[in-house]
């Protein structure tokens, strides 16, 4: 059973307004817990939890190391599609003549 010494940690801004994917950390009788909450939007519900996921601090180190070769993965196979990302996009400035 967990204590209400909870502390939630705010959802990165996503390109998706009709997903979240929260973070939280929660204070119990086993020590603490990472609690990572996959949420949807529904028009008269509001914010409806999907899926939930508590990790010990042991875990953390590896579902990291799993997140980055995953992000490394995707942006390795973007990159040999063709695909760039705003962030990655070069704007041609204009010339004097």
């Amino acid at each position: 059973m967990f204590s209400s010494n909870n502390a939630t940690i705010q959802p990165q801004q996503s390109p998706c307004e009709d997903r979240k994917v929260e973070v939280s950390i929660e204070s119990g009788d086993d020590g603490e817990q990472v609690v990572l909450r996959y949420s949807t939007w529904t028009d008269g519900l509001g914010w409806c939890s999907q899926k939930t996921i508590r990790l010990d601090g042991e875990q953390l180190d590896d579902i990291h190391r799993a997140l980055t070769v995953a992000r490394h993965r995707i942006k390795r196979h973007r990159a040999e599609a063709g695909e760039t990302s705003e962030a990655g996009k070069v704007i041609q400035m204009p010339t004097l003549a």
